[in-house]
């Protein structure tokens, strides 16, 4: 049933969500986030206290996050040196659906955490209504950006923002 609404959600706000503008959020201390990864490991947003986060809400069956994937790939690798990581929730699918979909990038590797989310409790708790929708949480678990649909998640604005997030470097 949940997977019936969400998906005509995302059917119903396809063309107005498949190319996202990252936007500038009041800054608002994040929902909690604690759930078990595909790596079988649990996974609280709290942990990652001190890095940039960019938490993404997806689903297989949702052609936008379908296409972001690839950039989130590249932005990850972009960052690799940085203090951010991505932690991607699944919607309620089951982990063989997920586990075959990531099969199906041959060029890419999809190496970053996905989180699965069986009964779409942190979809209610981020009050997501749009698939996919990201945020990204400061240093202090704060949100300060938000995007309603998909981006290419490796190109100057979402990168630029994602800096200015980042902990200054401090001087030798």
């Amino acid at each position: 049933m949940f997977r019936s609404i969400a998906l005509s959600l995302c059917l119903l706000f396809a063309t107005h969500a498949q190319a996202g503008e990252i936007k500038e959020m009041a800054a608002r201390p994040a929902p909690a986030l604690k759930l078990t990864g595909l790596d079988g490991k649990t996974h609280d947003l709290k942990d990652y206290r001190g890095k940039v986060v960019l938490v993404n809400f997806w689903a297989t069956w949702c052609p936008p996050c379908r296409a972001e994937m690839p950039s989130m790939q590249r932005l990850k690798t972009m960052m690799q040196d940085k203090p951010f990581v991505i932690l991607a929730v699944d919607m309620a699918e089951t982990e063989k659906e997920i586990r075959d979909f990531l099969k199906e990038f041959k060029d890419t590797k999809i190496d970053f955490t996905i989180l699965l989310d069986p009964k779409g409790s942190a979809i209610k708790d981020w009050k997501v209504h749009v698939f996919p929708t990201s945020f990204l949480v400061d240093t202090e678990g704060n949100i300060r950006y938000g995007v309603a649909g998909s981006l290419e998640w490796d190109m100057f604005d979402p990168t630029s923002k994602i800096d200015s997030l980042l902990p200054a470097a401090k001087p030798q």
